[in-house]
């Protein structure tokens, strides 16, 4: 049994930590804090990467370590994406997508816990998911600047990501259904 608050769970704090930072950022957004928004994104993802890959490398996996990552990645994604519906036009039907997709995840995962006290990791599918949400908000991060358009970017990943949402969300009711029925 690991110890619950190890090196990648603390990034994982770290990155909740963060959050909030962000959005007040995206909210009272100025040219002066872009260079710092920019880099205060790519060190958030980087963390999410880090935990990851520290505690898979040094087999630092704790229960506690699976539902911290997700519900930082979960976190994240609400809270820019509430950020760029206030202030950038993002699309309220995509985020209604994202936000049942990662409800349904989150419900699932709570009643697989509650019934069978298992706590499933994230699947590949659900990670590049994840990585396509976060490359449209770095779009929507990058076209805050004055000088810089990511109009057409943004309207190749929007589909993109809805794509894969629609993907993911099968896979993981295909999961959860299997355990259920199983």
């Amino acid at each position: 049994m690991q110890k619950a608050l190890n090196v990648p769970n603390s990034l994982s704090l770290l990155r909740i930590a963060m959050i909030p930072i962000l959005f007040i950022m995206i909210l009272n957004f100025s040219p002066k804090i872009y260079p710092l928004l920019i880099g205060l994104y790519f060190f958030t993802i980087l963390l999410d990467f880090l935990d990851g890959f520290i505690a898979r490398t040094f087999s630092l996996e704790t229960e506690l370590g699976k539902i911290l990552d997700p519900l930082a990645d979960k976190l994240l994604i609400l809270s820019l994406v509430i950020a760029f519906i206030i202030t950038s036009g993002f699309p309220i039907w995509l985020a209604v997508s994202i936000f049942l997709r990662d409800f349904g995840i989150m419900l699932a995962s709570y009643l697989l816990y509650k019934k069978y006290h298992l706590v499933k990791p994230s699947i590949i599918i659900g990670k590049i998911t994840f990585g396509g949400i976060s490359t449209l908000l770095l779009f929507f991060v990058i076209d805050l600047s004055p000088s810089l358009d990511f109009t057409i970017p943004k309207r190749f990943a929007i589909p993109l990501v809805f794509g894969f949402l629609l993907w993911s969300f099968g896979e993981y009711f295909n999961i959860y259904k299997e355990i259920k029925n199983g």
